[in-house]
């Protein structure tokens, strides 16, 4: 082997085998105790040592690298400290803290490189037995994901999630399927409303009636319309029940809140309890000063504690059953606990379901996580019981 082979093998073994162990270390360090640092350890010289004998060659090479991850991966599975947290959600919750914690991603880059090209990129088709249509609703942009066996009586309209600076993505495409799917086949009505910081409040409300108005408009009965909404989308869903409950207008037959983000003046208690927890939003003071100051692009020129840009310090009578579901982890937890004690007290049919050591709309990985797959299943029983669906 010549001499300039030989170093750039040893320098991608070696490089790689750093990457490995600083990927598996900040993992470790965050998920669990110092015994995983020793398997880790013996995971690497198994590596080295087998290496340098006459045995590395063909297969070898693969099962090795296998016994090393499963020895690092096992470790943090059976030694995390949250056994009342399934392993595939610590370990994706960890990574996302890890990842928003990248000198790009930091502060509010996360949000700010996301929405640069993440909504501009859609590769999503309908699987056999669905249709997805476009449709204008007074000038909004709205998809209509259809199922072909069902009798089109039933329909979600589901307002997306993003701060207010996202548009429509293929996640929630994704995420129109599922509810269709668990709701035994009634369509799903995407609305693609106004972001910021081109359009702030109330065009993202005004686009909202909009598409609202286009159900009703196309034979779609109030009792037959559950409204869904996750993060600021569930934010939305609120404000327009509520706005249509104030002019006296019927109103949906419930509400699916995930994460709904209520409150954007922070003043619940989890924004301080759950800043070392959260691992989107969590101990990064600027997240949660831009939400509330001059980078809260959506409600510029208004107070954050006015009932339409933040529900929780509305009126909560007359409004229809709800389900709402935030993990334990967010730092929006209060928002939705808030939203459940004052809703209770003034006589709504409402659920909450903290889904422990859970970060922000989990939900959005489907049925990656376990707690993901509960959420699903509660979510389904509860438009069912609406619906009057088996």
């Amino acid at each position: 082997m010549s001499k300039t082979r030989y170093i750039f093998r040893e320098i991608f073994f070696y490089g790689g085998l750093a990457l490995l162990c600083a990927m598996l270390a900040a993992l470790m360090y965050l998920l669990s105790t110092w015994l995983s640092f020793i398997l880790l350890g013996i995971a690497v010289a198994m590596l080295i040592t087998v290496r340098k004998t006459v045995f590395w060659h063909g297969a070898v090479k693969g099962i090795c690298w296998l016994i090393a991850l499963s020895l690092c991966f096992g470790s943090m599975a059976v030694l995390r400290p949250e056994k009342n947290v399934s392993f595939e959600s610590v370990l994706a919750r960890e990574s996302i803290r890890i990842l928003t914690r990248l000198p790009k991603l930091a502060d509010y880059g996360y949000i700010t490189e996301s929405s640069s090209f993440i909504s501009k990129l859609s590769v999503w088709g309908a699987p056999k037995g669905y249709s997805l249509r476009e449709y204008d609703a007074d000038g909004v942009p709205l998809e209509l994901l259809t199922y072909d066996k069902a009798d089109g009586e039933k329909v979600i309209l589901q307002f997306h999630g993003g701060a207010y600076t996202m548009g429509l993505m293929d996640i929630y495409r994704q995420n129109a399927l599922r509810y269709s799917k668990i709701s035994g086949g009634a369509s799903v009505a995407s609305i693609d409303y106004r972001t910021a910081p081109a359009h702030t409040y109330p065009a993202a409300l005004e686009d909202a009636e909009k598409g609202w108005l286009w159900l009703l408009s196309h034979g779609y009965k109030e009792e037959n319309i559950i409204v869904a909404g996750d993060s600021a989308g569930g934010n939305l869903a609120l404000a327009l029940v509520m706005k249509l409950r104030d002019e006296g207008r019927p109103l949906p037959k419930a509400l699916v809140l995930m994460s709904p983000w209520t409150d954007m003046s922070g003043g619940g208690q989890s924004y301080i309890t759950n800043q070392n927890l959260d691992p989107i939003f969590g101990n990064k003071d600027g997240i949660v000063n831009n939400f509330r100051g001059d980078r809260n692009y959506y409600a510029l020129g208004y107070e954050l504690d006015d009932p339409r840009l933040s529900p929780a310090y509305g009126d909560f009578s007359g409004l229809p059953a709800m389900l709402i579901q935030v993990g334990t982890h967010e730092i929006l937890e209060s928002d939705s606990i808030t939203v459940y004690e004052k809703a209770s007290s003034e006589g709504v049919a409402v659920t909450l379901t903290r889904y422990q050591g859970m970060f922000h709309v989990f939900q959005l990985g489907g049925n990656l996580f376990k707690e993901g797959r509960a959420a699903w299943r509660e979510v389904g029983t509860f438009v069912n019981n609406q619906f009057g669906t088996p």
